[in-house]
């Protein structure tokens, strides 16, 4: 079990409606949820999100409703890290890819998530595939064994406090 997933997620700033519902609409689709969940027959049909609920706040997906509370969690934590990875690409930070292959795994898909969502607009093709070439040049090797499990207790070391603003990390 990833234990990232287990602490609570740091914040992270809201983002703007007309990319909020792409992200969670992706974010859902890459967890099948749209397929196994979703009341409206366009979504499970296609296996795509096609309706995100203007009604309730934040927006989200109807599919994501239909879910018990632990898949919900782990549809949050996924897309807490959706957004991190969003704001990390525009910012064109420095990208710090986890030796922990749980929280490589996690990261992962975020920035696809996030990279797809942005790759809809060609001007951010560019700068998109920049970012993730840097990325790939500095992928530190995936730990194991007792590597993995000291890399872990550090991480678990650190106060939380220091932790709020960087849930790409985790």
């Amino acid at each position: 079990m990833n234990e990232a997933v287990e602490l609570p997620d740091p914040e992270v700033p809201e983002i703007d409606d007309d990319i909020r519902e792409p992200l969670m609409a992706r974010t859902a689709e890459l967890l099948g949820v749209p397929v196994r969940a979703c009341p409206v027959r366009a979504c499970w049909r296609s296996g795509a999100c096609r309706y995100v609920d203007p009604d309730t706040a934040p927006f989200r997906p109807w599919c994501v409703h239909q879910l018990t509370e632990t898949e919900r969690a782990g549809f949050e934590a996924l897309y807490t890290r959706v957004r991190a990875a969003l704001i990390i690409l525009l910012l064109d930070a420095e990208p710090l890819p986890s030796p922990d292959p749980e929280t490589r795994e996690l990261q992962d898909a975020a920035l696809e998530i996030a990279a797809t969502v942005l790759c809809d607009d060609p001007d951010n093709r560019p700068v998109v595939r920049r970012w993730i070439r840097r990325r790939r040049d500095k992928l530190p090797a995936l730990l194991d064994g007792d590597a993995l499990a000291a890399y872990r207790a550090v991480v678990a070391g650190v106060p939380r406090e220091m932790l709020k603003g960087l849930p790409w990390t985790l």
